[in-house]
């Protein structure tokens, strides 16, 4: 979406920001003909989210695959307790549209992987990691590696975040983590907890280089560390190495990878996801009839909610599930074999 910033109001939205050396009318174009794409829309995501609408980048694409948990109020500042229950990616399209009508806003329910990464960054100016898990991470790295698309790795726990900007010709994501950590090795929401004001201050500083990036201007170096308890800001210098296996050797085994995790734990919920090998045979449609005997079952935002006692499912198009209230992985196999299916 082309911005020309011609008018008084435009002009009134952005002065502050124009009136900055930094960014001035020349940068305030450019972020107009952007496009940004934010992978999660989680505590980063909904900050980084607001910052860039209200900054005016001209077209915002978010990709989540979560629904609103009351959990995530704590820390996630798009969202408030009567979106509890709605997907993530649609309320804050919404939000966003309502923040500023002159921009273009998409959101996508979508379990991001090998199958359609490539697809959901293909035009974009910037892609912005705001994920919980390595292995997406891993992955975006690959996709933006290949396609030339710089992009912007963050992450938050605890009382610690980190910023890491990887443009083309640079270093990559892989050439400070070589390999996905081991199950257990990392901390997460879930094991230590996350002070609300850490994430604010993350996308802060991981959508100010993409503001720099947009603009054609060089990123920071290295790998930002921030300790929000301490006040202590470090950057370590990050170099290219010739043999990282992604932009060194090229090899995109994350791409290239046949396998998805069919069971997984989301971090910072009580809940589980469950990816089926085969789409939905019948449709949603079809499934609220056949749940409709057994409890609540409507379609809501485009995913069928069922409730019944001890059991609460929140059921993609594509068959995706996510079984609330419990974090055993075979418990939730269980509920979902009974009621959506093998």
């Amino acid at each position: 979406m082309a911005s020309t910033y011609s008018t008084p109001v435009k002009e009134n939205r952005y002065s502050r920001q124009i009136l900055l050396p930094e960014i001035g009318p020349g940068g305030q174009k450019l972020l107009g003909k952007a496009r940004a794409v934010v992978i999660g829309c989680g505590a980063l995501g909904t900050y980084a989210l607001t910052f860039m609408a209200r900054a005016g980048v001209g077209d915002i694409r978010v990709v989540d695959r979560d629904i609103i948990d009351l959990s995530n109020l704590q820390r996630q500042a798009l969202f408030c307790e009567k979106d509890v229950g709605r997907p993530k990616a649609k309320v804050a399209e919404e939000r966003l549209r309502a923040t500023n009508t002159e921009i273009d806003v998409r959101g996508e329910v979508l379990d991001v992987s090998y199958a359609n990464i490539q697809n959901l960054i293909r035009d974009a100016t910037v892609v912005l990691d705001a994920t919980d898990n390595m292995d997406t991470r891993f992955l975006v790295n690959d996709a933006c590696v290949k396609q030339g698309i710089p992009w912007v790795y963050a992450g938050a726990v605890g009382v610690t975040g980190m910023v890491l900007p990887v443009v083309p010709g640079g270093p990559c994501l892989r050439c400070v983590f070589p390999t996905l950590p081991q199950p257990g090795q990392l901390q997460t929401c879930d094991t230590v907890g996350i002070i609300n004001t850490l994430p604010a201050a993350v996308a802060s500083i991981e959508t100010t280089e993409a503001f720099k990036i947009l603009q054609g201007k060089q990123p920071l170096g290295g790998l930002v560390v921030l300790d929000i308890w301490s006040g202590e800001i470090s950057r370590i210098k990050v170099k290219k190495n010739p043999e990282c296996e992604c932009c060194g050797k090229r090899n995109f085994e994350f791409l290239q990878a046949r396998k998805r995790k069919f069971v997984v734990s989301l971090c910072g919920r009580n809940a589980v996801q469950i990816v089926p090998a085969k789409p939905l045979r019948d449709g949603l449609a079809d499934l609220r009839r056949k749940l409709a005997r057994s409890g609540k079952a409507e379609i809501v935002d485009g995913v069928l909610k069922f409730r019944t006692k001890g059991v609460d499912l929140t059921v993609f198009d594509d068959g995706r599930t996510i079984v609330d209230g419990t974090t055993d992985l075979a418990k939730a196999k269980t509920v979902f074999s009974k009621y959506v299916g093998d």
